[in-house]
């Protein structure tokens, strides 16, 4: 095979050196701007849709709780009970609506039933307020079977909403904060392959620097530095993001299902007069689960939740205590007193520690998926401008090389 004569060598080597440059500022772009479109998905669409998810289950978990407790009263139930329950159906009607903009088909599915059982449950909740305030037992059967439907379809539902959020909001985390090494390889390929080509002319022309490729590789040292930098540190953002936020919120949001699950059990088991055995079995193994979780969660958390946290298990084994006091009521056969304790509003009634141990969760969610968005944000704010900068700094490396060889080629005319 002949030899390359010098200016066809220079026109290969130059050729090569353009695709090389094209190809790292390429890459750079695609992947800086795939990065961008992660941090944007996650703080415009996957983690709002996952706050959206955790509010319906809560809203609907809680209005079964107060539907629960608002029954223990007989005859008209209090106003702010009643009040509250309305709000949590507001606010359920509200995020399902909310849900439905960006639903995929498994989701648009869940959606559905959610939207075809919701009106049944709360009309039987009606049913069993209208014969309560008769004093007809039979409004306690009616109200058991709206907590069937609750519990049994309209959740579990509600939490495959959740669990396809989290899913989608762990995907774009896991994108967002992966590997960069395609736009490394290209870089150290192509300063390789720049200095390799100064190597060359300077021994076949006797001169020691091509300001040109000097000029070239400076660039493509810029290019590769900048972009890795940015890219590692959007990287870094988004994974204490989820570390941080989505992980815990996991754990949190499981947390306060279990909370609201066992408040409803609480009033369950009275509603029941008698034959709640089984509510209380599963509120005993709802309180044992919810108290190791939420060590777990204090554990996990960064310093600055771990406070909240821990408060929030404190307040779980109190209302815990008070339950037990309630049961011992009851169990003795003081069930007016049993029902008076459930449904007190004294600071340190049930009603009362419960509202501490839930807005002491809702506080540490709000801060992890605060931290969801808030990490993805400062991700994207290290790529701010760098697409730009990309551009010209790719153009820029091409016409170092052609400025850098042209003359070199021109020398054998």
């Amino acid at each position: 095979m002949p030899r390359l004569a010098t200016p066809d060598l220079y026109r290969v080597v130059a050729a090569a050196l353009v695709a090389l440059g094209l190809a790292l500022g390429g890459t750079a772009l695609a992947t800086v701007h795939h990065r961008a479109a992660l941090t944007r998905d996650i703080t415009a669409v996957s983690g709002p849709l996952s706050v959206g998810a955790q509010d319906l289950y809560r809203s609907l978990s809680d209005a079964d709780a107060t539907a629960a407790t608002a029954f223990l009263t007989n005859g008209a139930e209090p106003a702010q009970l009643r009040q509250r329950y309305l709000d949590d159906i507001a606010r359920a009607g509200a995020a399902l609506t909310a849900a439905a903009r960006d639903a995929d088909d498994a989701d648009a599915a869940r959606l559905a039933v959610l939207a075809d059982r919701l009106p049944v449950y709360t009309g039987l909740v009606e049913t069993a307020r209208s014969y309560n305030r008769l004093g007809v037992p039979l409004g306690g059967a009616y109200l058991r079977e709206a907590s069937a439907l609750m519990r049994e379809t309209l959740l579990p539902q509600a939490e495959g909403l959740f669990v396809s959020a989290q899913g989608r909001l762990r995907d774009a985390q896991r994108d967002a904060s992966g590997s960069t090494w395609p736009v490394v390889l290209l870089g150290v390929l192509t300063l390789a392959a720049l200095l390799a080509t100064q190597l060359l002319i300077a021994r076949r022309t006797k001169r020691d620097f091509n300001v040109g490729l000097v000029a070239a590789s400076l660039v493509a040292l810029i290019l590769l530095v900048w972009s890795s930098a940015a890219l590692g540190a959007a990287a870094g953002r988004v994974e204490v993001g989820r570390t941080a936020g989505s992980s815990l919120v996991d754990l949190l949001a499981d947390a306060r299902r279990l909370a609201l699950q066992a408040r409803a059990d609480e009033s369950l088991t009275l509603v029941a007069r008698g034959g709640g055995a089984a509510f209380e079995t599963d509120y005993r193994g709802v309180m044992d689960r919810l108290t190791a979780m939420l060590e777990r969660a204090a554990d996990e958390a960064p310093g600055s939740d771990q406070a909240v946290i821990r408060a929030a298990r404190e307040h779980a084994e109190r209302f815990d205590q008070l339950h037990g006091g309630v049961r011992a009521l009851d169990d003795q056969g003081d069930y007016l007193g049993a029902v008076a304790k459930a449904t007190g509003t004294g600071p340190g009634d049930p009603p009362a520690v419960f509202a501490d141990l839930d807005s002491a969760m809702n506080t540490a969610l709000a801060a992890a998926n605060g931290r969801v968005g808030d990490q993805a944000g400062r991700g994207r704010s290290a790529l701010t401008g760098l697409e730009i900068a990309l551009l010209l700094l790719t153009a820029g490396l091409v016409a170092a090389v052609v400025l850098g060889i042209r003359p070199r080629i021109g020398e054998y005319r």
